[in-house]
Protein backbone atom coordinates (compact mmCIF):
# COMPACT_ATOMS: atom_id res chain seq x y z
CA UNK A 1 0.00 0.00 0.00
CA UNK A 2 1.66 2.97 -1.50
CA UNK A 3 -0.34 5.64 -2.11
CA UNK A 4 -2.33 7.42 0.56
CA UNK A 5 -6.29 8.39 -0.51
CA UNK A 6 -7.43 10.08 2.76
CA UNK A 7 -6.77 10.07 6.58
CA UNK A 8 -9.62 10.54 9.35
CA UNK A 9 -9.41 10.31 13.12
CA UNK A 10 -12.80 9.07 14.68
CA UNK A 11 -13.62 8.72 18.21
CA UNK A 12 -15.38 5.76 19.24
CA UNK A 13 -16.22 7.37 22.85
CA UNK A 14 -15.41 5.72 26.38
CA UNK A 15 -15.67 2.33 26.75
CA UNK A 16 -14.16 0.17 29.65
CA UNK A 17 -13.47 -2.88 27.02
CA UNK A 18 -10.48 -2.98 25.19
CA UNK A 19 -9.65 -2.43 21.44
CA UNK A 20 -9.50 -6.19 20.84
CA UNK A 21 -13.37 -6.31 22.05
CA UNK A 22 -14.56 -3.14 20.63
CA UNK A 23 -12.68 -2.96 17.30
CA UNK A 24 -14.18 -5.78 16.69
CA UNK A 25 -17.61 -4.84 16.80
CA UNK A 26 -17.23 -1.45 15.36
CA UNK A 27 -15.51 -3.12 12.08
CA UNK A 28 -18.47 -5.66 12.16
CA UNK A 29 -20.58 -2.69 11.71
CA UNK A 30 -18.34 -1.23 9.06
CA UNK A 31 -19.34 -4.28 7.34
CA UNK A 32 -23.07 -3.91 7.84
CA UNK A 33 -23.45 -0.54 6.37
CA UNK A 34 -20.81 -1.04 3.44
CA UNK A 35 -22.72 -3.52 2.18
CA UNK A 36 -25.12 -0.70 1.52
CA UNK A 37 -23.16 0.75 -0.53
CA UNK A 38 -23.88 0.58 -4.45
CA UNK A 39 -21.87 -1.96 -6.25
CA UNK A 40 -20.41 -3.77 -2.90
CA UNK A 41 -21.22 -7.33 -3.29
CA UNK A 42 -18.89 -8.56 0.20
CA UNK A 43 -16.43 -7.50 2.03
CA UNK A 44 -13.61 -9.12 4.41
CA UNK A 45 -11.85 -8.02 7.58
CA UNK A 46 -8.28 -9.18 8.84
CA UNK A 47 -6.80 -7.87 12.01
CA UNK A 48 -3.00 -7.76 12.08
CA UNK A 49 -1.88 -7.17 15.34
CA UNK A 50 -3.46 -3.99 16.85
CA UNK A 51 -4.79 -2.57 13.58
CA UNK A 52 -7.42 -3.47 11.00
CA UNK A 53 -7.42 -3.84 7.06
CA UNK A 54 -11.07 -3.67 5.64
CA UNK A 55 -11.53 -5.00 1.88
CA UNK A 56 -14.90 -5.06 -0.44
CA UNK A 57 -15.54 -6.71 -3.46
CA UNK A 58 -17.38 -5.22 -5.75
CA UNK A 59 -19.99 -5.87 -8.37
CA UNK A 60 -18.53 -7.32 -11.98
CA UNK A 61 -14.87 -7.76 -9.91
CA UNK A 62 -13.65 -11.28 -9.07
CA UNK A 63 -10.83 -9.98 -6.75
CA UNK A 64 -11.52 -7.70 -3.87
CA UNK A 65 -10.96 -3.82 -4.89
CA UNK A 66 -7.10 -2.80 -4.72
CA UNK A 67 -8.56 0.54 -2.42
CA UNK A 68 -8.81 -0.58 1.20
CA UNK A 69 -9.33 0.75 4.10
CA UNK A 70 -7.00 0.62 7.68
CA UNK A 71 -8.03 1.19 11.00
CA UNK A 72 -5.34 1.60 13.90
CA UNK A 73 -5.93 2.85 17.19
CA UNK A 74 -4.74 5.47 18.86
CA UNK A 75 -4.68 6.90 22.03
CA UNK A 76 -7.99 8.37 24.16
CA UNK A 77 -10.08 5.73 22.71
CA UNK A 78 -9.60 7.69 18.78
CA UNK A 79 -8.79 5.43 15.72
CA UNK A 80 -6.63 6.59 13.19
CA UNK A 81 -8.62 5.11 9.55
CA UNK A 82 -6.93 5.37 6.09
CA UNK A 83 -7.98 4.49 2.53
CA UNK A 84 -5.42 3.05 0.62
CA UNK A 85 -4.33 1.33 -2.81
CA UNK A 86 -1.72 1.75 -5.45
CA UNK A 87 -3.85 2.24 -7.66
CA UNK A 88 -6.51 4.95 -8.92
CA UNK A 89 -8.46 5.89 -6.49
CA UNK A 90 -12.06 4.61 -6.31
CA UNK A 91 -13.68 7.70 -5.50
CA UNK A 92 -17.02 6.10 -4.97
CA UNK A 93 -15.66 3.53 -3.20
CA UNK A 94 -14.01 6.08 -0.76
CA UNK A 95 -17.31 7.84 -0.11
CA UNK A 96 -19.11 4.64 0.57
CA UNK A 97 -16.06 4.12 3.45
CA UNK A 98 -16.63 7.35 5.08
CA UNK A 99 -20.39 6.68 5.04
CA UNK A 100 -20.20 3.33 6.66
CA UNK A 101 -17.44 4.86 9.47
CA UNK A 102 -19.69 7.60 10.16
CA UNK A 103 -22.74 5.48 10.93
CA UNK A 104 -20.73 2.74 12.80
CA UNK A 105 -19.37 5.25 15.06
CA UNK A 106 -22.76 6.85 15.72
CA UNK A 107 -23.94 3.75 16.83
CA UNK A 108 -20.58 2.42 18.75
CA UNK A 109 -21.07 5.28 21.07
CA UNK A 110 -24.37 4.47 22.17
CA UNK A 111 -24.26 3.37 25.81
CA UNK A 112 -24.89 -0.77 26.45
CA UNK A 113 -28.45 -1.60 26.90
CA UNK A 114 -29.26 -4.76 29.27
CA UNK A 115 -30.57 -7.83 27.15
CA UNK A 116 -32.62 -10.15 28.50
CA UNK A 117 -32.33 -13.67 27.23
CA UNK A 118 -33.20 -17.52 27.98
CA UNK A 119 -31.14 -20.87 27.73
CA UNK A 120 -32.24 -24.68 28.98
CA UNK A 121 -29.22 -26.77 30.45
CA UNK A 122 -29.27 -30.16 31.84
CA UNK A 123 -27.16 -33.43 32.46
CA UNK A 124 -25.81 -34.52 29.44
CA UNK A 125 -26.02 -37.83 28.53
CA UNK A 126 -22.94 -40.37 29.57
CA UNK A 127 -21.74 -43.70 29.65
CA UNK A 128 -21.96 -43.68 33.57
CA UNK A 129 -25.39 -42.46 33.79
CA UNK A 130 -27.46 -42.63 37.16
CA UNK A 131 -31.17 -41.27 38.22
CA UNK A 132 -31.76 -38.00 36.90
CA UNK A 133 -31.16 -35.00 39.20
CA UNK A 134 -34.41 -32.54 39.90
CA UNK A 135 -33.44 -29.12 41.01
CA UNK A 136 -36.20 -28.42 43.37
CA UNK A 137 -36.27 -25.01 43.90
CA UNK A 138 -35.52 -21.39 42.21
CA UNK A 139 -31.78 -20.69 42.16
CA UNK A 140 -31.17 -17.09 42.01
CA UNK A 141 -27.47 -16.33 40.85
CA UNK A 142 -25.62 -13.14 40.41
CA UNK A 143 -26.67 -12.52 36.70
CA UNK A 144 -28.90 -15.54 36.03
CA UNK A 145 -31.83 -17.53 37.73
CA UNK A 146 -32.18 -21.01 37.70
CA UNK A 147 -35.82 -22.94 37.68
CA UNK A 148 -36.44 -26.67 36.55
CA UNK A 149 -38.43 -27.27 33.52
CA UNK A 150 -40.48 -29.80 35.85
CA UNK A 151 -40.61 -32.43 33.28
CA UNK A 152 -38.46 -35.43 32.04
CA UNK A 153 -36.83 -35.09 28.62
CA UNK A 154 -35.35 -38.21 26.54
CA UNK A 155 -32.94 -37.89 24.06
CA UNK A 156 -30.01 -40.56 22.69
CA UNK A 157 -27.80 -41.23 25.11
CA UNK A 158 -24.09 -42.16 24.41
CA UNK A 159 -23.59 -46.31 23.20
CA UNK A 160 -19.99 -48.02 24.41
CA UNK A 161 -19.87 -49.26 21.11
CA UNK A 162 -19.96 -47.51 17.75
CA UNK A 163 -23.33 -48.71 16.18
CA UNK A 164 -25.58 -47.34 13.81
CA UNK A 165 -28.51 -50.17 14.52
CA UNK A 166 -29.06 -49.14 18.06
CA UNK A 167 -28.98 -46.63 20.41
CA UNK A 168 -29.75 -45.83 24.26
CA UNK A 169 -31.89 -43.17 25.80
CA UNK A 170 -30.86 -40.63 28.37
CA UNK A 171 -33.41 -38.74 30.36
CA UNK A 172 -32.82 -35.66 32.48
CA UNK A 173 -34.87 -32.68 33.90
CA UNK A 174 -33.43 -30.14 32.37
CA UNK A 175 -33.35 -26.39 33.95
CA UNK A 176 -34.59 -22.79 32.52
CA UNK A 177 -31.73 -20.14 32.44
CA UNK A 178 -32.86 -16.63 32.49
CA UNK A 179 -30.41 -14.36 32.33
CA UNK A 180 -29.12 -10.53 31.27
CA UNK A 181 -25.98 -9.26 29.56
CA UNK A 182 -25.04 -5.76 28.76
CA UNK A 183 -24.22 -4.76 24.81
CA UNK A 184 -25.08 -2.29 22.51
CA UNK A 185 -26.72 -4.97 20.63
CA UNK A 186 -27.48 -8.92 20.89
CA UNK A 187 -25.62 -9.90 17.95
CA UNK A 188 -21.95 -8.09 17.96
CA UNK A 189 -22.00 -7.90 22.26
CA UNK A 190 -24.44 -9.20 24.46
CA UNK A 191 -24.74 -12.68 22.36
CA UNK A 192 -21.08 -13.37 23.10
CA UNK A 193 -21.39 -12.45 26.82
CA UNK A 194 -24.53 -14.37 27.36
CA UNK A 195 -23.02 -17.38 25.56
CA UNK A 196 -19.32 -17.37 27.76
CA UNK A 197 -21.93 -16.81 31.10
CA UNK A 198 -23.60 -19.71 29.92
CA UNK A 199 -20.38 -21.79 29.37
CA UNK A 200 -18.97 -21.02 32.75
CA UNK A 201 -22.19 -21.24 34.80
CA UNK A 202 -22.60 -25.17 33.39
CA UNK A 203 -18.51 -25.69 33.90
CA UNK A 204 -19.75 -24.22 37.52
CA UNK A 205 -22.41 -26.17 38.25
CA UNK A 206 -20.67 -29.42 37.10
CA UNK A 207 -18.15 -29.02 39.63
CA UNK A 208 -20.34 -28.43 42.41
CA UNK A 209 -22.73 -31.20 41.31
CA UNK A 210 -20.01 -33.43 40.32
CA UNK A 211 -21.96 -34.26 37.16
CA UNK A 212 -21.48 -33.50 33.83
CA UNK A 213 -24.07 -30.35 33.40
CA UNK A 214 -24.00 -28.65 29.76
CA UNK A 215 -26.34 -26.40 27.15
CA UNK A 216 -29.23 -27.72 25.72
CA UNK A 217 -30.75 -24.80 24.13
CA UNK A 218 -28.33 -21.98 24.13
CA UNK A 219 -28.91 -18.39 24.79
CA UNK A 220 -32.00 -16.47 22.80
CA UNK A 221 -33.04 -13.03 23.71
CA UNK A 222 -36.48 -13.05 25.28
CA UNK A 223 -37.84 -10.43 22.72
CA UNK A 224 -37.95 -13.63 20.50
CA UNK A 225 -40.26 -15.50 23.27
CA UNK A 226 -38.59 -17.88 25.95
CA UNK A 227 -36.60 -20.87 25.54
CA UNK A 228 -39.21 -24.01 25.35
CA UNK A 229 -38.46 -27.49 25.88
CA UNK A 230 -39.86 -29.11 23.32
CA UNK A 231 -41.99 -32.07 23.96
CA UNK A 232 -39.03 -34.65 22.66
CA UNK A 233 -36.01 -34.82 21.21
CA UNK A 234 -36.04 -34.82 17.23
CA UNK A 235 -34.31 -38.52 17.50
CA UNK A 236 -36.84 -40.05 19.46
CA UNK A 237 -39.94 -38.82 18.11
CA UNK A 238 -41.94 -41.67 16.60
CA UNK A 239 -40.73 -43.97 19.65
CA UNK A 240 -42.86 -45.93 22.18
CA UNK A 241 -40.81 -45.04 25.87
CA UNK A 242 -43.78 -46.71 27.56
CA UNK A 243 -43.14 -47.37 31.25
CA UNK A 244 -39.48 -45.76 31.19
CA UNK A 245 -41.62 -42.21 31.32
CA UNK A 246 -42.68 -43.13 34.98
CA UNK A 247 -40.15 -45.28 36.12
CA UNK A 248 -37.00 -43.32 36.65
CA UNK A 249 -36.26 -42.15 40.12
CA UNK A 250 -35.59 -38.88 40.81
CA UNK A 251 -32.73 -37.15 42.91
CA UNK A 252 -32.80 -33.72 43.99
CA UNK A 253 -29.65 -31.52 43.11
CA UNK A 254 -27.68 -30.06 46.33
CA UNK A 255 -27.66 -26.61 46.80
CA UNK A 256 -24.88 -25.54 49.20
CA UNK A 257 -25.17 -22.55 50.86
CA UNK A 258 -21.90 -20.97 49.49
CA UNK A 259 -22.42 -21.14 45.93
CA UNK A 260 -23.62 -17.83 45.57
CA UNK A 261 -20.16 -16.34 46.78
CA UNK A 262 -17.99 -19.25 44.58
CA UNK A 263 -20.30 -18.31 41.55
CA UNK A 264 -18.83 -14.33 42.12
CA UNK A 265 -15.32 -15.53 42.77
CA UNK A 266 -15.57 -17.49 40.21
CA UNK A 267 -16.85 -15.08 37.59
CA UNK A 268 -14.16 -12.13 38.44
CA UNK A 269 -11.00 -14.86 38.68
CA UNK A 270 -9.50 -15.43 35.71
CA UNK A 271 -7.46 -18.26 36.27
CA UNK A 272 -10.55 -20.31 38.18
CA UNK A 273 -12.77 -19.32 35.54
CA UNK A 274 -10.41 -21.09 33.14
CA UNK A 275 -10.12 -23.79 35.39
CA UNK A 276 -13.54 -24.78 35.50
CA UNK A 277 -13.92 -24.38 31.80
CA UNK A 278 -11.08 -26.58 31.29
CA UNK A 279 -12.64 -29.51 33.72
CA UNK A 280 -15.92 -29.26 31.74
CA UNK A 281 -13.97 -30.04 28.13
CA UNK A 282 -12.58 -32.79 29.80
CA UNK A 283 -16.14 -33.83 31.17
CA UNK A 284 -17.07 -33.48 27.43
CA UNK A 285 -14.66 -35.43 25.68
CA UNK A 286 -14.40 -38.00 28.70
CA UNK A 287 -15.86 -40.96 27.05
CA UNK A 288 -14.72 -41.11 23.76
CA UNK A 289 -11.44 -39.82 24.56
CA UNK A 290 -10.17 -40.46 27.97
CA UNK A 291 -6.19 -39.72 27.42
CA UNK A 292 -7.47 -36.16 26.27
CA UNK A 293 -9.60 -35.86 29.30
CA UNK A 294 -6.74 -36.23 31.77
CA UNK A 295 -4.83 -33.97 30.06
CA UNK A 296 -7.60 -31.39 30.44
CA UNK A 297 -8.41 -32.35 34.35
CA UNK A 298 -4.20 -31.78 34.81
CA UNK A 299 -4.35 -28.87 33.15
CA UNK A 300 -7.28 -27.51 35.62
CA UNK A 301 -5.19 -28.17 38.28
CA UNK A 302 -1.79 -26.40 36.65
CA UNK A 303 -3.88 -23.29 35.86
CA UNK A 304 -5.00 -22.93 39.86
CA UNK A 305 -1.16 -24.09 40.77
CA UNK A 306 -0.23 -20.19 39.39
CA UNK A 307 -2.31 -18.96 41.93
CA UNK A 308 -0.38 -20.80 44.56
CA UNK A 309 3.43 -20.08 43.36
CA UNK A 310 4.97 -16.80 41.76
CA UNK A 311 5.40 -17.05 38.36
CA UNK A 312 9.14 -18.10 37.05
CA UNK A 313 10.38 -18.41 33.64
CA UNK A 314 12.88 -19.53 31.65
CA UNK A 315 15.32 -17.03 30.82
CA UNK A 316 15.90 -18.49 27.62
CA UNK A 317 12.92 -19.42 26.44
CA UNK A 318 10.15 -17.88 28.83
CA UNK A 319 8.71 -21.27 29.52
CA UNK A 320 7.27 -21.91 32.72
CA UNK A 321 9.87 -23.36 35.75
CA UNK A 322 8.51 -26.25 37.67
CA UNK A 323 5.07 -26.75 36.41
CA UNK A 324 5.19 -30.36 37.37
CA UNK A 325 6.51 -30.16 40.92
CA UNK A 326 3.91 -27.16 41.68
CA UNK A 327 1.03 -29.42 40.31
CA UNK A 328 1.82 -31.49 42.67
CA UNK A 329 2.20 -29.24 45.66
CA UNK A 330 -0.96 -28.20 44.60
CA UNK A 331 -2.77 -31.71 44.76
CA UNK A 332 -1.12 -32.03 48.35
CA UNK A 333 -4.17 -29.48 49.42
CA UNK A 334 -6.58 -32.00 48.45
CA UNK A 335 -4.65 -34.92 48.47
CA UNK A 336 -2.11 -37.16 50.77
CA UNK A 337 -0.16 -41.02 51.11
CA UNK A 338 -0.47 -43.37 48.09
CA UNK A 339 -3.26 -41.81 46.82
CA UNK A 340 -0.90 -38.60 45.51
CA UNK A 341 1.73 -41.00 44.32
CA UNK A 342 -0.90 -42.22 42.17
CA UNK A 343 -1.58 -39.06 40.39
CA UNK A 344 2.12 -38.83 40.05
CA UNK A 345 2.57 -41.49 37.70
CA UNK A 346 -1.31 -40.21 35.84
CA UNK A 347 1.02 -36.90 35.57
CA UNK A 348 3.44 -38.87 33.96
CA UNK A 349 0.85 -40.46 31.25
CA UNK A 350 -0.01 -37.04 30.36
CA UNK A 351 2.73 -35.92 29.77
CA UNK A 352 3.24 -38.95 27.33
CA UNK A 353 -0.12 -38.18 25.33
CA UNK A 354 0.81 -34.32 25.05
CA UNK A 355 4.33 -34.93 24.39
CA UNK A 356 4.90 -38.68 22.92
CA UNK A 357 1.51 -38.48 20.95
CA UNK A 358 0.42 -41.68 23.71
CA UNK A 359 -3.17 -42.83 24.01
CA UNK A 360 -3.61 -44.68 27.03
CA UNK A 361 -7.28 -45.67 26.78
CA UNK A 362 -9.99 -47.19 25.32
CA UNK A 363 -9.98 -44.69 22.16
CA UNK A 364 -7.62 -46.87 20.57
CA UNK A 365 -10.00 -49.65 20.86
CA UNK A 366 -13.35 -47.77 21.09
CA UNK A 367 -16.05 -50.69 22.34
CA UNK A 368 -13.71 -53.29 23.63
CA UNK A 369 -14.02 -52.54 27.81
CA UNK A 370 -13.49 -55.00 29.84
CA UNK A 371 -14.98 -55.73 33.46
CA UNK A 372 -14.82 -58.04 36.18
CA UNK A 373 -12.55 -59.20 38.79
CA UNK A 374 -10.44 -61.31 36.71
CA UNK A 375 -9.97 -58.27 33.94
CA UNK A 376 -6.71 -57.12 33.49
CA UNK A 377 -7.18 -54.65 30.65
CA UNK A 378 -4.93 -51.42 31.04
CA UNK A 379 -6.97 -49.38 28.63
CA UNK A 380 -10.06 -49.83 30.40
CA UNK A 381 -8.21 -49.51 34.08
CA UNK A 382 -6.79 -45.91 32.71
CA UNK A 383 -10.28 -44.98 31.91
CA UNK A 384 -12.09 -46.11 34.79
CA UNK A 385 -9.54 -45.63 37.76
CA UNK A 386 -6.90 -43.11 36.57
CA UNK A 387 -9.09 -40.49 34.70
CA UNK A 388 -11.66 -41.31 37.58
CA UNK A 389 -9.00 -40.02 40.65
CA UNK A 390 -7.27 -37.02 38.50
CA UNK A 391 -10.78 -35.94 37.75
CA UNK A 392 -12.20 -36.58 41.43
CA UNK A 393 -8.57 -34.67 42.78
CA UNK A 394 -9.48 -31.99 40.29
CA UNK A 395 -12.57 -31.12 41.39
CA UNK A 396 -11.64 -31.06 45.18
CA UNK A 397 -8.95 -28.47 44.56
CA UNK A 398 -11.59 -26.08 42.20
CA UNK A 399 -14.19 -26.83 45.52
CA UNK A 400 -11.21 -24.93 47.91
CA UNK A 401 -10.08 -22.25 44.87
CA UNK A 402 -14.25 -21.13 44.39
CA UNK A 403 -14.76 -21.17 48.11
CA UNK A 404 -11.99 -18.73 48.42
CA UNK A 405 -9.97 -21.53 50.44
CA UNK A 406 -6.55 -21.69 48.77
CA UNK A 407 -3.47 -20.01 50.60
CA UNK A 408 -1.96 -17.07 49.74
CA UNK A 409 0.65 -17.05 46.70
CA UNK A 410 3.61 -17.74 47.92
CA UNK A 411 7.35 -18.48 46.18
CA UNK A 412 7.87 -22.18 44.80
CA UNK A 413 11.33 -24.07 47.04
CA UNK A 414 11.53 -27.27 45.01
CA UNK A 415 11.56 -29.85 47.62
CA UNK A 416 10.81 -33.87 47.33
CA UNK A 417 8.00 -34.12 45.42
CA UNK A 418 9.05 -34.52 41.88
CA UNK A 419 6.37 -35.01 38.78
Amino acid sequence: MTVLQFEWEISLGEFDVPWETRGDEWISRIAEHITEHQGVIGHQAARYGAFWQFTVREEGREENSDTCMIAFPLAEDRVAVSACGIEQADESLISGFRAALTSAAEEIRKPARAKKWSAIIGEAPSLLQGNPHHISKKLPLDGVKLSSTERHFWQPGVSASPSVSSFSLHSSIPILVRGTSLGHDWIHTAQRDAAETLTVLVAFLSVIWNIHVDAEEGPTPLEFGERQLPDRHPWVQGIDLGPLTESSTVENFEIPEWIDDAWLLTKKTAKIKSSVTMYLEGLRVEDRHPSLALIAYVTAVESISLMLFERKRCKECSNHLDVGHKFLEALKLVTAGSDLETLRVIYGDRSKTVHQGRLHGTELALGALSFGMLSNDPATSFKLNNVRIMKGAARKLLLKAMRGQLPERTHYTKGDSSP
